[in-house]
């Protein structure tokens, strides 16, 4: 899995967001946003668990202060999953 691939076609996200927050951060307060992302990179990746996906998410929420670039967490959410991020 490329992080281009994950980060491309985020369109229902970026139109949720734009009720008044920005849509270049990801916010791990909210609910709808994690299970976006989990379903986004179960999708490029169906032999990870939701549980893996969301402990990786769990982990950068963590480490990666707000307000969290998107491009950069997704990154640390690819790495701490182990997977390719080119």
């Amino acid at each position: 899995m490329d992080l281009n691939s994950i980060l491309s076609g985020w369109q229902e996200y970026d139109d949720r967001k734009k009720k008044g927050v920005d849509a270049r951060f990801f916010s791990c307060s909210e609910d709808w946003e994690v299970e976006y992302l989990i379903q986004k990179i179960r999708k490029a990746n169906p032999q990870l668990s939701e549980g893996e996906v969301y402990s990786a998410i769990r982990e950068c929420c963590r480490t990666i202060e707000a307000p969290r670039p998107r491009r950069e967490f997704v990154a640390c959410v690819i790495a701490k999953l182990k997977l390719k991020s080119t």
